[in-house]
């Protein structure tokens, strides 16, 4: 057994808070608007502030400062987000407003697809991707030249070579202002980016429920802040903890000048935990 100081319950709480996050690979159209989802929609909302009680409840605290419109996430289990929803506080001190709050379905992935405008399917191509999109505005840029314009179609045309090869080459036509029709051959080194802010949030939603959909019991609750000007967003709630049990002595030097020193044994029992395994910390 060796002594301690307050930095134990940092160790605990951080342990207790871990997360992981993965990533797909996914086709290059889409990498960008998963890059762009990332940074718009799924900045998470840091932990400030965690008060543990010998009854297994434990009181959090949220904060972030926040710039703008911007989306905040916290990561739960569905049975902790029971009880977040049902002691839930969130605040916006400043001039904005907290204008939604969301989490994901744990219904099948193909059921929360239908509720997307795009006809986005749990498999996804370039193709498919661009064809999903006709009428939208896009920015192509292609041999360093940027066009802009409206997506007119998607089709596949097979290409012989001199050496007898077949290959399925993917094309797509635009329409710019103007009302020229632009053809473009889909491949490396052809971008497009969309250049309509609500397609790119559809997006962003329909990757981020293919992500959710590989942690099954992964509760993604999502608060939007509108507002201008930077101000710090607020959240608090309660949700069950391991229970904590600990014991506190102060030991007091005979030498006049040295500090008390504060020694704390501490353990927490995980009923919840799959191994059923109790963790003692001293």
């Amino acid at each position: 057994m060796c002594s301690c100081r307050w930095g134990i319950f940092v160790f605990v709480v951080s342990v207790v808070l871990t997360e992981a996050q993965q990533k797909a690979d996914l086709p290059k159209p889409l990498r960008a608007a998963a890059q762009s989802a990332t940074n718009d929609n799924s900045t998470r909302l840091p932990v400030k502030r965690v008060v543990l009680y010998k009854n297994g409840i434990g009181y959090f605290e949220h904060s972030a400062l926040v710039r703008g419109s911007q989306e905040l996430a916290i990561d739960f289990t569905t049975a902790q987000l029971n009880d977040v929803l049902k002691s839930l506080t969130v605040l916006d001190h400043g001039e904005g407003r907290i204008s939604n709050v969301r989490y994901n379905s744990i219904a099948p992935l193909d059921e929360r697809l239908k509720a997307l405008r795009l006809p986005f399917g749990e498999t996804v191509t370039r193709s498919d991707f661009l064809s999903a999109l006709r009428g939208a505005r896009v920015e192509v840029r292609s041999k360093g030249e940027t066009t802009t314009g409206r997506l007119l179609s998607v089709e596949q045309e097979d290409r012989t070579s001199d050496s007898g090869v077949t290959n399925h080459i993917n094309l797509f036509s635009i329409v710019t202002g103007s009302g020229e029709m632009r053809n473009f051959e889909l491949g490396p080194a052809v971008s497009v980016r969309l250049a309509e802010h609500d397609l790119n949030e559809e997006v962003g939603r329909y990757l981020n429920l293919v992500g959710s959909s590989r942690a099954r019991d992964l509760r993604r609750m999502t608060i939007s802040a509108g507002g201008t000007g930077e101000r710090n967003i607020f959240v608090s709630y309660i949700s069950e903890v391991p229970v904590w049990k600990s014991t506190y002595r102060i030991i007091l030097s005979n030498k006049p000048n040295e500090k008390p020193l504060l020694q704390g044994w501490a353990i927490v029992d995980n009923r919840l935990a799959r191994t059923g395994r109790t963790c003692s910390c001293r």
